[in-house]
């Protein structure tokens, strides 16, 4: 187990939740206990307990007053906010993750892109306008094209679907630095936000679907082009 971290807490953090992915520390298994633990790991008990409320949190273990903390199935318990995690501890799975990630947002993209420019069309020009503005570069596109989808759905009326942007963010703008490095990527995306432009100026609403499905189809055939040069550091984060 290699764990890079920054402080106490992150060492701790990870080595908890990488125990977890390698079943030392199985779904349903009880951890050791506290004091066990801290000593185990290398860290105070008050360091470890901050790090417990974290994970739990997570939705990574179940704490509860009195009884010992118990190991979850965090693919039932978890949210969107684990993404990046998953990502580091399973490198090779990362393309797998990130095409499905891929292929979330668009389908869910298809139903809130329409909305908002069918029944908010004043506010998702706004949002669109803001690519006029955009710097011809992988770090600034990664930006906007987050803010696009993430305005769009909030656009829609449906806060909803602007949560399940803000829980995707670490790993999508992480996925856009490396995917918007190519001027072709830019160039689509560009190609893409005008045209949506269009159909909210023109109220062509119903020709939303397809738009969306071909930038779709687009977009993922230069990702699996670039899948073969990722980034070992794309999901890294250490506290």
């Amino acid at each position: 187990m290699v764990i890079k971290a920054q402080s106490p807490a992150g060492f701790a953090e990870e080595y908890i939740i990488e125990s977890i992915w390698n079943s030392r520390f199985p779904p349903g298994s009880i951890l050791p206990a506290e004091r066990e633990l801290s000593e185990l790991i290398g860290v105070t008990r008050t360091t470890l307990r901050e790090v417990l409320q974290r994970l739990a949190r997570d939705g990574w273990l179940t704490i509860q007053h009195g009884k010992p903390t118990r190991v979850n199935n965090f693919w039932e318990t978890s949210g969107l906010n684990i993404l990046e995690t998953l990502a580091r501890l399973d490198h090779d799975s990362v393309p797998q993750l990130i095409d499905n990630l891929l292929s979330v947002r668009t389908n869910i993209s298809t139903i809130f892109i329409r909305t908002a420019i069918r029944q908010y069309p004043d506010k998702a020009q706004e949002v669109l306008a803001t690519a006029s503005k955009v710097e011809d570069h992988a770090d600034a596109f990664a930006e906007l094209d987050y803010n696009i989808f993430r305005g769009l759905a909030f656009a829609s009326g449906n806060p909803i679907y602007g949560l399940i942007l803000n829980g995707m963010k670490g790993l999508y703008t992480r996925i856009g630095r490396h995917y918007f490095s190519n001027p072709e990527a830019r160039s689509l995306a560009l190609g893409f936000y005008h045209r949506l432009a269009e159909i909210c100026q023109q109220g062509l609403h119903e020709q939303v679907f397809d738009t969306v499905r071909n930038y779709g189809r687009e977009s993922g055939e230069i990702w699996h082009r670039m899948q073969k040069n990722l980034p070992g550091d794309l999901a890294m984060h250490s506290r």
